[in-house]
């Protein structure tokens, strides 16, 4: 809240501390005159705000080529804000011939930064350091990144909140081969590009070392060969998350004449206990609800309960009903059961929990 003044005359000033990018401003008094009147007469100054957006579609891969074939880093600046739907991607890397590497990317919709300024062959100094910050990161909303290094001190920020260490060993400079790389990992045949996804989604004001990455690659200064369609404008998401208290639930009415239960939705809470779905059968019902941090599938049908996969850890989950099949996994989906042999009759459906994402 804001204070203002006393009288017709006196101007009171509020400068912010904080820079705040919007395209919309919502003003609303709070506090009445003890005369019983209100009055309000605003000025706000600011800057236009130009970004520079990329639109990264989980194939796409931008290469930063460095003019010297090889690089020996003792300070690195590196600035970004991204937006994302998925809980995976590498969001930058780059490494180097003697085993220096950075990576910065989300593992389960966490920020994890990665550094290893050098080992030696005798195993005596091992330079591997990992950080972790944020969670829930996929929720399509901005996030701003700041990761500043001299010699072994980092400096790593994610909205604001910062985070100083220092890196493992005993080395100081980052030695980088031909280039960093920005929404994935370019294929090397190294270990390390194995098993990681690329970046999916938006990418905004790109600055490394004093170079606004995204204006070169919008003036084709960089490789950008492996988009299928490069785009520097941000898609927004077709999902649209709905939250629910322990007293709402979301009940759909049945289509007469149709005899298949076809129902999917991604959910994500971290309560222990509720019930997610209920469902009328044919000759029974199907319910889905979690109990002591774990999901119990009961169909009636077949009289099969399955307890399988712990979700309330806050990750996103995904439920899929279709005809004669049930399907319950995590996002991504590491872990998944699958009750068969269902003859659905689609009623009504309830559905009870927390936050849920439909597609």
């Amino acid at each position: 809240a804001f204070s203002g003044n006393s009288n017709t005359e006196s101007v009171v000033r509020h400068d912010l501390q904080h820079a705040i990018v919007a395209r919309f401003l919502r003003i609303t008094p709070l506090d009445w005159s003890e005369e019983g009147r209100i009055g309000l007469r605003i000025e706000i100054y600011g800057c236009p705000y130009w970004a520079d957006v990329i639109n990264f579609d989980g194939q796409g891969v931008i290469s930063y080529r460095f003019k010297m074939k090889k690089m020996k880093i003792l300070k690195d600046v590196i600035a970004l804000k991204f937006k994302t739907s998925e809980s995976e991607g590498v969001i930058l890397h780059g490494e180097g011939q003697q085993g220096d590497y950075i990576t910065l990317e989300l593992k389960r919709a966490e920020l994890v930064l990665q550094i290893n300024l050098g080992s030696n062959q005798h195993g005596s100094i091992l330079g591997h350091t990992a950080v972790t910050s944020g969670s829930l990161l996929d929720d399509h909303h901005w996030h701003s990144v700041v990761i500043e290094r001299y010699r072994r001190n980092v400096n790593f920020t994610l909205d604001r909140h910062m985070q100083h260490f220092r890196t493992n060993g005993e080395f100081d400079h980052l030695d980088l081969d031909y280039e960093l790389s920005f929404g994935g990992m370019p294929y090397s045949g190294k270990p390390s590009s194995g098993g990681r996804k690329n970046f999916k989604g938006c990418m905004e004001s790109i600055n490394y070392n004093g170079d606004n990455i995204t204006d070169l690659a919008r003036r084709k200064k960089l490789d950008t060969s492996s988009f299928r369609n490069l785009s520097f404008t941000c898609a927004e998401s077709h999902t649209f998350p709905v939250f629910f208290n322990a007293t709402s639930f979301l009940q759909l009415p049945g289509r007469r004449n149709h005899n298949v239960l076809s129902v999917s939705f991604q959910f994500r809470t971290w309560n222990s206990a509720g019930l997610l779905l209920f469902s009328s059968l044919a000759d029974g019902t199907v319910e889905l609800a979690l109990n002591e941090g774990k999901v119990n599938a009961h169909i009636n049908a077949t009289q099969k309960r399955s307890t399988r996969i712990d979700i309330s850890s806050g990750e996103s989950c995904s439920f899929t009903v279709t005809e004669r099949r049930v399907l319950l996994s995590t996002v991504p989906e590491r872990r998944s059961f699958l009750c068969r042999d269902l003859e659905p009759k689609r009623v009504s459906m309830m559905v009870r929990t927390h936050s849920l994402e439909f597609r």
